[in-house]
């Protein structure tokens, strides 16, 4: 894609004011400029007085001046209501009233708003410019610049206070001047919001005179950023400082040797941080002249009249044509003989040579809308291409090199003089490291471009890993059939901090069928956020499970690899098959063992996997997947779309048997999930909404969920996608875990697993009679040798001589059940008055309609049921929290807490603040009015409460740009 843009184009997210010409002329002695640069040594919110002294030069005599600054409002957009009274050498300029708000131009405001013929608005501040020049005199000039509020959000401080005098001494020196004037804007907005690469730029236009001879050059720049911007000259890179005020600073340049004497001579700047802005650029050109022959000035020594030769007819042209573009015939101007039109040779009537320099701007490389390159992604090259003229460029390539190997070249026709174009590259580096692009103009055969020295421009680029993208699938641990079932079961666990030295705890209660065999045991431990102080480490921890201490026979982590937060986080797997032999109660303690006391991670949860074997259960077709893959599309993860940041999960191996398939269940475990827009897929199903929060957001388990009609045969796969970044600001997750179980229906052979025998007249002598369903209205049931599991044997007239008669379900009405060898667990003898439950009714010689078997031994069990609520547990909402954009010195508004306390006795809350080193949360996050490392709150038990919270950075804070932190809140009993 190629984007193009003229000179004097503007942020077209925020708006702004490009650079264009206040005043030029020519001096003898030169361009005096001097500035006060604020803001950290004024208070917000308050009246501010400024007095600067300007010492101009002793024997100056002023032919222009002008006196700028600027006053900071404290909001971008808001109408903070102030005034400003601006004094200068004891006389009052003007007392301005600044009560206008603004509006982006991306919400359809106009770029800036114009108060008076002196006054501009441009986001949160206010440009005032004053024509001194009846007022500057030589030595000492003062300026007084003072703000007061007219409300209670205006900031009045003041940004910068700035005099330029263009002056004669009465030297014999010849000074060209141009002093460019705007309030031009650039911001990460148009990057990020409108993927615009903007570079803002500023035209100088040269006139010395012909054969003059250049002897200095100087290029002065006044900014407002707390970051210098990158800069260059006619295609030149130049050189970057460091600001003198905490939001404004200047640079100066010699630009000899990249100085054009005539015509265009640009200036390009752009942001190296969030926000800059370019106020005011002074080009400086000191040059002589030769005199000898001269009869007049400016003329060469063989013309006899002004600007003209003897024997020519129009101006400009030396009687032996020594001028360019000229030959000796001519006899029209700048014309070789025998041509028609200018410029071209006298063999050629058809293709012109544009006169065009031209020179490699910039490199810019991004991710989409991140300024970052990443290993095995695309990556965006934007190059942009200047035009420094004289003239229109014809057709010429741009060629993009990587390590000296061509990538790609472009085509680019017809950029205009003074003109820019943005090129842009796609590039996928194989490998993370740094790597050298050069950018090359090469001008076509129609172009002549006698400065090569511009023609390149190259760049090192830092190419990383970003482990936020979906790069390690969950592989399957283990496949296989059993005839029984799967309990996949988090117990009470929740998630916690866990410092040096502490114990986190968690149980698990499991409930069996009797009679079940535990095949495979697996117990999952979920951590993250693991760090020592703010370097993330893989954590120390020592498990115990039912009493036995384990080490993980798997061991799965992730980490972002880069930037802030870079914290690993992982899945621990132990094989528990041995320690767990059915239902009952299991616990887990997991410790902190290392010794730094500023180490700690922490636990999103504990799972345990139990797969068991069941006589009455199905045959059960099983995958279990298991991994860590910490994948984000924040605006903190690089720029990284939903494809990026996809999570695979195959299940591959046997193939299944469609026809029988009974159902298809799947499990799949999401640490920190939480988030309504994660997109879950199965072969052809995708749904959004199943991550919400169950049973938390640290640990989100979509439980069996039902894919039977999306199975295939075969190679089966699921994907868990993270949200675009426009859906709710992205999301960070970490799929952990993945169970595909696939059962089907019963067999028929030999009799066995009859599911409806209904209405059998004969059933006399049937061998095995297992698991029949439902064998209702059997006449004669005589010499049946093994009946086990009868689900339903309902009006059995006579069952004489059942010699094994055990699991029968409902023995409803039997008339006469005599000698029965062994009737074990008969579920149900109806018209015994008092038979509830009867676990063992053995060796009962004649049980026919019982009235009271109260007194028989373990023939009555109670069904036992208690919720027990947890001792500590406590949620709150929302899970995240957008202070908008906030100036330093004025708070933010107050967003709401929600706090509740779901256990069952009284706790106390504390804060925990992550963020990066002097970074704004830690600095000024407030909860209730206090600063977060104070906060603290008791709740009573299975109570609600409200916290409100709050950004506020002192005036002296300097970072600027897009900051995301995480607030912890511990609770612990009170």
């Amino acid at each position: 894609m190629v984007l193009s843009s003229g000179v004097c184009s503007a942020d077209n997210y925020v708006g702004g004011i490009p650079l264009t010409s206040a005043h030029s002329g020519t001096v003898s002695g030169g361009v005096y400029c001097d500035s006060y640069y604020g803001m950290g040594d004024q208070e917000a919110k308050a009246s501010n007085t400024i007095e600067k002294t300007f010492t101009v030069p002793d024997n100056a005599n002023v032919e222009w001046a002008m006196l700028l600054t600027n006053v900071y409002c404290g909001h971008m957009q808001n109408n903070y209501q102030g005034k400003a009274k601006v004094d200068f050498n004891g006389k009052n300029l003007g007392t301005e009233t600044l009560n206008v708000p603004y509006t982006y131009s991306y919400n359809g405001g106009n770029g800036h708003v114009q108060v008076n013929d002196h006054v501009n608005r441009v986001t949160s501040d206010y440009m005032m410019y004053y024509d001194v020049t009846g007022l500057v005199k030589a030595g000492k000039n003062t300026a007084v610049v003072k703000t007061d509020p007219l409300d209670s959000s205006f900031d009045g401080r003041i940004r910068l206070v700035t005099l330029v005098v263009a002056y004669n001494d009465g030297s014999k020196k010849t000074i060209w001047y141009q002093v460019n004037r705007g309030h031009d804007a650039d911001s990460y907005y148009s990057d990020d919001e409108m993927n615009e690469n903007y570079i803002g730029s500023t035209a100088f236009q040269a006139a010395l005179p012909e054969g003059s001879s250049l002897t200095d050059s100087k290029l002065t720049l006044v900014y407002q950023a707390s970051s210098d911007g990158a800069y260059a000259f006619n295609g030149n890179a130049l050189s970057s400082g460091t600001p003198q005020g905490t939001f404004s600073g200047s640079n100066t340049w010699d630009v000899k040797d990249s100085l054009k004497s005539s015509g265009t001579n640009t200036l390009t700047y752009d942001r190296t941080a969030s926000f800059y802005k370019n106020v005011l650029g002074i080009l400086t050109a000191e040059y002589t002249t030769s005199s000898s022959g001269d009869s007049t000035d400016d003329t060469p020594a063989d013309n006899t009249t002004d600007n003209g030769s003897a024997g020519d007819t129009t101006d400009d042209i030396s009687s032996d044509n020594t001028t360019n573009d000229t030959s000796s015939d001519n006899t029209t101007s700048d014309v070789p003989a025998g041509n028609t039109t200018n410029d071209t040779p006298a063999d050629n009537t058809t293709d012109a040579k544009f006169s065009a320099d031209l020179g490699v701007q910039a490199i810019k490389v991004s991710h989409n809308s991140a300024a970052k390159a990443w290993k095995n992604l695309v990556n965006t090259v934007n190059v942009t291409v200047i035009n420094n003229g004289p003239e229109k460029a014809g057709s010429f390539a741009l060629e993009l090199y990587s390590e000296g190997s061509l990538l790609e070249s472009k085509p680019i026709n017809g950029l205009a003089n003074g003109a820019t174009e943005a090129v842009e590259f796609v590039w996928k580096p194989e490998d993370a490291k740094n790597y050298t692009l050069r950018a090359v103009v090469v001008p076509g055969s129609t172009i002549n471009d006698a400065n090569a020295t511009n023609n390149e421009l190259s760049k090192t680029q830092e190419v990383m890993h970003n482990g936020y993208i979906g790069d390690k699938p969950l592989e399957t641990y283990l496949h296989g059939t059993v005839k029984g079932n799967i309990i996949y079961d988090y117990g009470n666990s929740s998630y916690v901090k866990v410092s040096s030295g502490d114990v986190y705890t968690a149980g698990h209660s499991l409930s069996l069928p009797e009679g079940a065999i535990v095949k495979y045991a697996r117990l999952y431990n979920f951590w993250t956020w693991s760090a020592t102080g703010s370097s993330g480490v893989i954590p120390s921890m020592s498990l115990d499970f039912a009493g036995s201490s384990l080490t993980p026979e798997a061991e799965y982590a992730d980490q972002k690899g880069w930037g802030q937060y870079d914290y690993p986080t992982g899945t621990w797997a132990y094989n528990v098959t041995g320690l767990v032999s059915g239902s009952g109660n299991y616990i887990t303690t997991v410790k902190n063992t290392n010794s730094d006391a500023e180490n700690s991670f922490c636990i999103d949860g504990i799972a345990l996997l139990v797969v068991y074997e069941d006589a009455s259960g199905k045959e059960t077709q099983y995958w279990i997947n298991e991994g860590c893959d910490a994948v984000s599309t924040m605006s903190s993860s690089g720029g990284l779309t939903p494809d990026e940041a996809t999570v695979k999960i195959a299940f591959a191996g046997d193939s299944i048997d469609l026809g029988n398939v009974d159902n298809a269940r799947l499990w799949t475990t999401v640490q920190s999930g939480g988030h309504e827009g994660i997109a879950l897929k199965f072969n052809e199903m995708s749904i959004s909404g199943v991550y919400d929060s169950t049973p938390s957001s640290n640990l989100d388990i979509d439980e069996a969920r039902d894919v039977t009609s999306y199975l295939l045969s075969q190679n089966n796969e699921a994907q868990i996608i993270a949200p675009s970044v426009t859906d709710n600001s992205g999301d960070y997750m970490i799929p952990s875990s993945a169970i595909l179980a696939v059962s089907y229906k019963s067999e028929t052979t030999d009799d066995t697993n009859i599911t409806d025998d209904t209405n059998v007249t004969d059933d006399t002598n049937v061998t095995d009679g297992t698991n029949v369903t439902d064998d209702t209205n059997v006449t004669d049931g005589t010499n049946v040798t093994n009946d086990t599991n009868v689900t339903n044997d309902t009006n059995v007239t006579n069952d004489t001589n059942v010699t094994n008669d055990t699991n029968v379900t409902n023995d409803t009405n039997v008339t006469d059940d005599t000698n029965v060898t062994d009737g074990t667990n008969v579920t149900d003898g109806t018209n015994v008055t008092i038979d509830t439950n009867v676990t063992i009714d053995t060796n009962v010689t004649d049980n026919t309609n019982v009235t009271d078997d109260t007194n028989m031994k373990d023939d009555t069990n109670v069904t036992l049921k208690v919720n027990i609520i947890p001792v500590i547990s406590l949620t709150v909402s929302p899970d995240s929290l957008d202070f908008g954009t906030v100036s330093p010195g004025t708070p933010s508004e107050s967003l709401p807490l929600a706090l509740k306390n779901n256990g069952g006795i009284s706790i106390k809350v504390t804060a925990e603040v992550h963020d990066q080193e002097n970074g704004p949360f830690a600095t000024g996050l407030l909860l209730d009015q206090n600063i977060w490392s104070n906060y603290s709150k008791v709740l009573a038990a299975e109570s609600a409460e409200t916290s409100q919270a709050q950004l506020d950075l002192p005036l002296n804070y300097s970072s600027t740009g897009q900051f995301q932190g995480t607030l912890s809140l511990w609770a612990e009993a009170a």
